[in-house]
């Protein structure tokens, strides 16, 4: 019954850049086989990590703002997810930093699945081919899962992300040649750079229902709680670093399983 349980966890909270973990950090949780799950996070404005970024649309010169990112997943595999974001930063931008946003495609591969006696670990990477990739990870992370008790659960996360990464930093007019004039970058020439050094965080839940969760996302420790609405939708909301309010919804279905309308129909049938 406990394994049961735990298979459940698939569809849990997700991360500011749709992938399963808690707010801002991933874990090594993998959405079942055929999973898409598609969702919406905001991302307040004191931790914006386009902040001081030389190829970003938003100059410099401008007031920090919140954004917003939406994003969709697909475990393609039983250990791998792809995942598609959108980068929006809000509010009023000058003509030539409006847009739909910074498009970033992410996989996420299970190494080890969980055991017993054994967590499960992950790797994470961006594609290069971007120009502006506010969330770009290099990261992995472990995962393990606690029973406390019949009704209350413990996920437990660590990890660590590279400081460095590749962009096309000198072809911001060119995005038909997506293969030349790549630059390494250091994350941490900027205020808030994301997943740039060791992570973790740890996550209670209730009957796979409801939860709340704790991280350090290797800039600032996060407090947030999630609720899963009819075994598909889940909403969730935190508080960064004790100072501006994250929140984001994302509804999961499986494309391995018909339609209940499907289903119905095709036992009829039978």
């Amino acid at each position: 019954m406990i394994f049961a349980l735990l298979s459940q966890k698939g569809w849990a909270q997700v991360n500011i850049s749709g992938k399963p973990g808690l707010m801002n950090i991933p874990t090594a949780r993998i959405l079942s086989d055929g999973t898409f799950q598609i969702g919406y996070h905001y991302n307040p404005s004191h931790y914006d990590p386009r902040a001081n970024d030389p190829n970003a649309g938003v100059s410099n010169n401008f007031i920090q703002s919140s954004s917003s990112v939406y994003y969709a997943t697909l475990a393609i595999l039983p250990r791998l997810e792809v995942t598609i974001n959108i980068f929006h930063v809000n509010g009023d931008l000058p003509l030539r930093a409006r847009g739909i946003g910074d498009r970033q495609f992410d996989v996420k591969y299970a190494v080890l699945t969980e055991r017993e006696h054994r967590p499960s670990v992950a790797i994470i990477a961006s594609a290069p081919f971007g120009i502006d990739n506010s969330l770009v990870t290099y990261a992995a992370v472990t995962t393990k899962n606690f029973t406390l008790s019949e009704t209350f659960t413990a996920e437990v996360s660590a990890g660590f992300g590279s400081p460095y990464y590749f962009d096309r930093s000198d072809n911001g007019g060119n995005n038909f040649d997506i293969f030349s004039n790549y630059k390494l970058h250091n994350k941490n020439e900027r205020p808030h750079p994301y997943l740039s050094g060791p992570f973790g965080g740890i996550a209670f839940r209730y009957k796979q229902k409801l939860g709340g969760m704790i991280e350090w996302d290797s800039q600032q420790l996060n407090l947030g709680a999630y609720a899963k609405l009819f075994d598909r939708w889940t909403m969730q909301a935190g508080v960064i670093n004790f100072d501006q309010i994250t929140f984001g919804t994302s509804y999961a279905v499986s494309l391995r399983k018909l339609p209940k309308r499907l289903r119905q129909k095709s036992d009829l049938e039978k």
